[in-house]
């Protein structure tokens, strides 16, 4: 079974939201209403809904209308100017096999790698 690239820049709800809206995507051959969003992840209104959704369009992995419903187009790729990266496909499967031997979540590994890439590039990391 392939697994979906890790996708790098996003909250946990975040990613929760694009994943099942790409679900319902698949199932429904539509994208969902934000009622249909609210009711999945039991929401009250929309109001929570539009605030995901405006931050998953900032990052560049959706488009949408606002106040239209079913308007949500999930992109192939998020835009490198938002920060949200997809990692090549051997990359991606050699991190997944360092986090199942580990028990590491894929998203942390790459975030301590960028973290100290970036303070050994400030001198901040003792040799």
């Amino acid at each position: 079974m392939t697994q979906a690239p890790i996708r790098i820049g996003l909250t946990t709800a975040q990613r929760e939201f694009l994943e099942a809206i790409e679900g319902h995507i698949a199932q429904h051959r539509q994208p969902p209403s934000y009622r249909e969003i609210a009711k999945m992840f039991g929401f009250k209104s929309t109001g929570r809904v539009t605030e995901v959704l405006r931050a998953l369009q900032e990052r560049g992995w959706i488009t949408f209308l606002p106040g239209r419903a079913r308007s949500i187009t999930v992109l192939d790729k998020a835009s490198p100017r938002t920060g949200g990266y997809e990692l090549p496909l051997a990359l991606d499967a050699a991190l997944r096999r360092y986090c199942t031997g580990t028990g590491e979540k894929p998203e942390d590994v790459v975030v301590d790698a960028v973290a100290l890439l970036l303070d050994e590039a400030e001198g901040q990391v003792a040799a």
